[in-house]
């Protein structure tokens, strides 16, 4: 189940940080769709992060599944951050 959870964690991140005006935009056809359904996009990433949390609290407990939750969030940001615009870069 941790594994399922960290799962819906990343897929909820990813819908929220491709709706961000910020980002490297890709050119597949999920990330286009994110692009064009942006309200849709965020409340789908939120209801994916809150059903996450859930899962982690029911397998871990009520306080340690909430700092092993946030704990996977920071990770999960921060590897989408830092590697996702390296798949990205236009090569000269």
């Amino acid at each position: 189940m941790p594994i399922l959870a960290f799962l819906i964690l990343f897929l909820g991140f990813y819908a929220l940080y491709n709706t961000s005006k910020k980002v490297v935009l890709q050119k597949n056809n999920l990330v286009l769709w994110i692009q064009k359904h942006v309200l849709i996009s965020k409340i789908t990433g939120m209801f994916c992060l809150s059903i996450s949390f859930y899962l982690y609290r029911v397998h871990y407990g009520f306080r340690s599944g909430i700092c092993i939750a946030l704990v996977a969030l920071m990770v999960v940001g921060s590897l989408v951050v830092l590697l996702f615009p390296l798949f990205t870069s236009k090569k000269n």
